[in-house]
């Protein structure tokens, strides 16, 4: 196992022999902590295998034959634990424009109070952002347009790298790389000031839900 296009080789073989936890473990050689398989929507699987190493591989399993004959019905992205919580779920990445420069992405759940998607957009994204920018560079990816990014919820927050399906660049970066900027990546997220600055931010969010949603 050296790419991460191997790892879409063994989901297929994970998938042959039954998707079970034990099967899991078999295939990657990792201790498995759990599998986790839902219909995403119909013809379409989600699987996570959660891995007691912190990693996470989360795929989506397309049921078709067609894709099945040219190898494409798998596609993944690995990911990593790690202990960022946030009031408002948000997803952070490093991106690219077109001629090659690379900048800050940060994406937040829809929220329908429109005074308060005003406010986010106008104060919460910008202060999101100017704590962000300093490291941003630190996201990029191994090629020309794969990265890395940082998913936050309440309880839980996932570092990953951009999805990796069959024929494309991310399948061609080795895994131990990969894993590697993971783990650098969750080391730099333990950093005092930048959990400082983001638990201030978050505070005041949650200061103006109190005002502009008191009942919850």
């Amino acid at each position: 196992m050296e790419k991460m296009g191997d790892l879409l080789e063994m989901l297929r073989r994970f998938d042959s022999l039954g998707s079970t936890k034990e099967a899991a473990k078999e295939v990657f050689g990792w201790g498995v902590e759990d599998v986790l398989i839902r219909e995403e929507r119909p013809g379409v699987d989600q699987v996570i295998i959660l891995f007691f190493n912190g990693l996470i591989i989360e795929a989506r399993h397309i049921l078709s034959e067609g894709l099945e004959e040219f190898g494409e019905e798998w596609e993944f992205r690995l990911k990593m634990r790690t202990n960022l919580t946030s009031t408002i779920r948000y997803n952070v990445f490093y991106s690219r424009y077109i001629h090659g420069k690379g900048y800050l992405r940060n994406d937040i759940v829809f929220v329908e109070n429109r005074l308060l998607r005003k406010m986010l957009e106008d104060f919460y994204i910008p202060r999101q952002r100017s704590i962000y920018k300093p490291i941003i560079l630190e996201f990029k990816g191994l090629h020309a347009y794969d990265f890395f990014g940082i998913e936050v919820d309440r309880d839980h927050s996932e570092i990953y790298y951009s999805t990796v399906r069959q024929g494309r660049e991310e399948a061609e970066s080795n895994i131990d790389d990969v894993v590697g900027r993971l783990n650098y990546l969750s080391d730099m997220m333990k950093d005092e000031k930048l959990r400082k600055d983001l638990k201030a931010l978050d505070e005041d969010l949650c200061k103006v839900l109190c005002i502009l949603c008191p009942t919850g």
